[in-house]
């Protein structure tokens, strides 16, 4: 057996609460799907239209750091031993701060341009 590097691994566990959020949303989704009307609450149905957008970009963009770090630990593996757990923390939280204002700053910089499925995110 061989052992992963310490960056790699958090990477991943990054991208596995990324991946929960996801199937998160699919749920909040099919329950007003399938039940024709919002069963959950105005704020979950905020969220629902939320989540979306803020984790489909996270997902994409640890992919991208993950290669990269597999990268640089190949590049330069002198320099590898000097990243712990907690600069990769940092790193992925600065991350996760970024993808959540994305969206933010969207609606904010341009919100009359931005346009939405009145029948996907109606909240009535």
């Amino acid at each position: 057996a061989f052992k992963l590097h310490r960056a790699i691994v958090t990477i991943m566990q990054h991208m596995a609460v990324c991946d929960l959020i996801n199937a998160f949303s699919s749920c909040l989704y099919l329950i007003n799907l399938i039940s024709e009307r919002n069963n959950l609450g105005s704020f979950l149905c905020r969220v629902r239209g939320y989540l979306p957008y803020y984790s489909y970009p996270a997902s994409f963009y640890f992919t991208a750091a993950l290669t990269t770090i597999k990268l640089l630990i190949v590049q330069y593996p002198l320099h590898a031993r000097l990243w712990t757990k907690s600069k990769v923390h940092i790193v992925c939280g600065i991350s996760w701060i970024c993808f959540v204002a994305a969206p933010i700053l969207v609606l904010v910089i341009d919100k009359d341009d931005v346009q939405f499925n009145k029948s996907l995110y109606s909240c009535v």
